[in-house]
């Protein structure tokens, strides 16, 4: 059976995000946020399977390669699907665990699995990061109580009428980061943050923000996505080093204003970078979101 691709626009999104919502997990990296941010520097693809229920997400950069499918996953013949679009071999990228789980009830035989702990998405409960109460979070507390006495700040919702500061201060950020870092991937991803999110604000209506201000100057934002009535994904969050504690204030600050509503966080993953691992440990998750790179030989 032949997949036929199409590119990953504003339009395909919408109808992408109908099967997306039949799927039992929700992982960070299968939503709109990610899959527009990324669309350009990962050539990302959808194939779409109406009878089915399915949708099929193909990268063409730098290699090609596949992630999981999206939709329902309550198919009891996975093999046959699997065959009958790939053939006796196929690799999946970022299987969320829950649908590794039924396809080892349905073969496991066929399954090389190898973890990626790098790509393990952190959830936390919305209220446990917005009130920071307990001995867990002293240093967080401590931290922004310093920047709050040091900083005449104000807290904003992105809308429409700041988002041109809000891609002045990305595109500073960008490039501030440029000059100490290997900047490759970072630059990408601002691309894709200016291009596709930011331009395009009003009509993803599923995205929400907020940004910290000090003296009418934007030094830190936050980007994301409302997932079902429970879910906040944390896509994008940039602060300038200048403000010492500034990513601690927009958490806080982003959650306090605008997530009180909502149960779960999904602050993603630390791509096995060890200071970023640390800190976001540092935030004491409840759990993650397991993925994993599977090859499949029938």
């Amino acid at each position: 059976m032949r997949l036929l691709f199409k590119s990953v626009n504003l339009d395909t999104i919408k109808h992408y995000m109908d099967l997306w919502n039949l799927t039992s997990q929700k992982s960070s990296d299968y939503s709109s946020g990610v899959l527009l941010c990324w669309e350009r520097a990962l050539g990302y693809q959808f194939a779409f399977e109406e009878d089915e229920d399915l949708v099929w997400i193909r990268g063409k950069s730098p290699f090609e390669h596949y992630l999981a499918p999206v939709g329902s996953w309550d198919h009891g013949d996975w093999g046959d699907i699997i065959r009958a679009r790939f053939g006796l071999e196929a690799e999946f990228q970022l299987v969320p665990e829950a649908l590794l789980d039924i396809w080892r009830g349905q073969f496991p035989d066929a399954l090389e699995v190898t973890e990626n702990r790098a790509s393990w998405e952190y959830l936390h409960m919305v209220d446990d990061l917005a009130e920071l109460a307990g001995k867990n979070y002293v240093r967080k507390r401590n931290r922004i109580n310093q920047f709050v006495k040091q900083n005449p700040y104000s807290y904003l919702p992105i809308t429409e009428d700041n988002i041109p500061e809000i891609i002045k201060f990305q595109r500073e950020w960008c490039e501030s980061y440029r000059i100490f870092n290997d900047s490759g991937s970072i630059e990408r991803e601002s691309d894709g943050i200016i291009r596709n999110i930011l331009g395009n604000w009003t009509l993803l209506p599923q995205m929400m923000g907020g940004a910290i201000e000090v003296y009418g100057r934007i030094v830190a934002y936050t980007i994301a996505e409302v997932v079902g009535t429970e879910i906040l994904m944390i896509h994008f969050e940039k602060a300038s080093l200048e403000y010492n504690a500034a990513y601690q204030v927009i958490n806080h600050e982003f959650l306090t204003h605008q997530g009180r509503g909502f149960k779960i966080v999904n602050r993603e993953e630390d791509m096995a970078d060890p200071g970023l691992r640390d800190a976001k440990m540092s935030y004491h998750p409840m759990g993650f979101v397991k993925k994993y790179t599977v090859k499949v030989r029938l």
